[in-house]
Formats: structure tokens, sequence, C-alpha cells
């Protein structure tokens, strides 16, 4: 994966030189029905909607920094699903601690995935879903990556429930009203930086 996002890197540089804007949009989640054991949804949600998402987003900050892009911007396209009370107190203060560093939040989510394998997450305070745990984890690293990068706008979204092939169709929202949410960050006059945006609106994690 890390050759595939290093390749797309250098296939950027090679033809603009420089990336203004970055969706990162790309997710999985389990159905509900299916028969997949909970420990192992857990490394491949992991994965996909944190790992593989953090690493992309590292590995294309060279072109996002310097004098050559022009007002970047990143939106990480999370969701409701990823909100902070799914935790523990004591983890929901290590989560969204203004101290938290990408190697310090790599760890907790490492930790997590342990606890899920040893069978003893719930009884720690961790979330009782995967899916949930890998958007909180995006939030979060927006959050860091705000903090670390102040010469680019990063924020993260939730699209709502939309009517696509991940919620089988069931969600009400049209998918171009759901997109509306990633817009809004990627496009407005001087957006805010470190934000979860929901309903078109700043909202609380």
């Amino acid at each position: 994966l890390k050759a595939v996002h290093a390749a797309f890197k250098n296939e950027l540089q090679s033809k603009y030189g420089r990336l203004d804007l970055l969706v990162n949009n790309a997710g999985t989640a389990f159905k509900a029905s299916d028969p997949t054991p909970f420990p192992k949804q857990t490394k491949p949600t992991l994965d996909i909607n944190f790992r593989g998402t953090l690493d992309l987003t590292e590995t294309l900050l060279p072109l996002m920094t310097g004098a050559t892009p022009r007002d970047p911007r990143i939106v990480n396209v999370a969701s409701m699903a990823g909100k902070l009370s799914q935790l523990s107190q004591p983890l929901q203060n290590k989560f969204s601690s203004p101290e938290l560093t990408l190697s310090g939040l790599r760890g907790l989510i490492d930790q997590f995935e342990q606890e899920v394998y040893a069978g003893t997450h719930e009884a720690s305070g961790w979330s009782k879903s995967n899916y949930g745990m890998s958007k909180l984890a995006l939030i979060a690293a927006t959050k860091v990556l705000a903090r670390d990068y102040p010469s680019i706008k990063v924020n993260a979204c939730c699209p709502g429930w939309c009517d696509t092939d991940m919620t089988s169709h069931q969600g009400p929202r049209p998918p171009a009203e759901g997109a509306k949410n990633a817009m809004l960050p990627a496009t407005m006059a001087n957006p805010p930086t470190g934000a979860f945006f929901k309903n078109e609106a700043v909202a609380e994690w």
C-alpha cells in the first residue's frame, strides 16, 4: 500500500507539482448481517478507514506545504458514528487531548485492536463498534494534523445517512446532499481548521 501511495504522490508531483485539495473519501463497513466475527472485522476496518487514510495523507503532505500550494485543504470524510462519547471518560480525554500526536494516536488504536483480540475492550472502556472507532480515530487525526500543519486547513465531515451501497440504500439522504458536507470545508471562504462538519455546519465531536 505504501508503494502505491508513493507512486501516486510521484505522479501528482510530476504532472502538477503541488496539491491544493485532498478529500479522503475511501471507507468500508461490515454489514450488520455479516457473519464475520467482530475481532476479524477490526483490522480490515481500521486499516482502510484510519491507517490507510493517514498514510496516504502523510505521503501527500509535502505537495501541500511550502510556497506552491494555493490555500491547501484536507477534508476527511468521517461519520457521526465516530462520536467521542462512545468511549469511557479517561479514553475520551486521551483522544481529545491537545497534546496528542499522530504516533500516540496510532498507539491508542493499536491498543484498541489488541484489546479486541483479548476480549477486554468493552471492560476497558473502548467502543463496541469497529467502524465507530475507525471514524473516531480519523476525526482525532484531523485535529492533530490541523495543529501540526497550520498552513493547511484540515477538517472532517459526516455526510449523513445516505442512499448508497454502504447503507444498502436504506439512507434517506441523496448522496449529492451528503457530499455538500465535504464541499463546504473544501470550498468555503476562510474555513476553520480542526473542525467537524455535519448537516452543513460545524458540529460537536
